[in-house]
């Protein structure tokens, strides 16, 4: 590629990157609704099912399944952790924090199979519980000597369920 073309190229990149990026204009439509766009389009646009998605609930089901995912990978690090953890507060906090994740996981897979029957009400309402499971996890980790060895991976999660949650309310 001659440099004009490379400079065309990455100027055209820059000013209309999702339509370069991202052709599916339902994906588009769907990460605009969200807070973190750009998660929503590194989740969606690499997903062969959103793709080839034809409606906005297809695509709420896709996000949420990410999510879910993502909450399983949490849950195994957590278990990990605790399993690895010397007696006292922190193997405490972890174990207390595992029940949660396995309460937030199923949250995330009713919302799931809530969605995908169209049940937005329900939906939102597994969600909501989700929510608060994982924030009371986070609760066992404030005000210690020490700072939460999942804080990165449960902000990421936190993020990725707002924009599943806004998705889903646009369906």
């Amino acid at each position: 590629m001659n440099p004009i073309s490379s400079l065309v190229f990455v100027l055209l990149l820059t000013v209309f990157p999702t339509q370069i990026l991202c052709q599916t204009t339902l994906i588009e439509q769907a990460c605009g609704y969200t807070i973190y766009k750009v998660l929503c389009l590194e989740t969606l646009v690499p997903d062969s099912v959103a793709h080839s998605a034809r409606y906005l609930k297809t695509l709420a089901v896709v996000s949420l399944n990410h999510t879910r995912n993502f909450a399983d990978e949490v849950d195994y690090k957590i278990d990990g952790l605790r399993d690895s953890a010397k007696e006292g507060p922190m193997k405490q906090a972890l174990i207390n924090c595992s029940k949660r994740y396995y309460t937030v996981v199923e949250k995330l897979q009713a919302a799931v199979t809530s969605t995908a029957q169209g049940n937005v009400v329900a939906a939102k309402s597994r969600l909501t519980e989700a929510t608060v499971n994982r924030q009371q996890c986070d609760q066992y980790f404030k005000g210690r000597h020490y700072e939460s060895p999942i804080s990165d991976l449960t902000t990421k999660l936190s993020q990725m369920q707002n924009n599943a949650e806004a998705i889903v309310a646009h369906i």
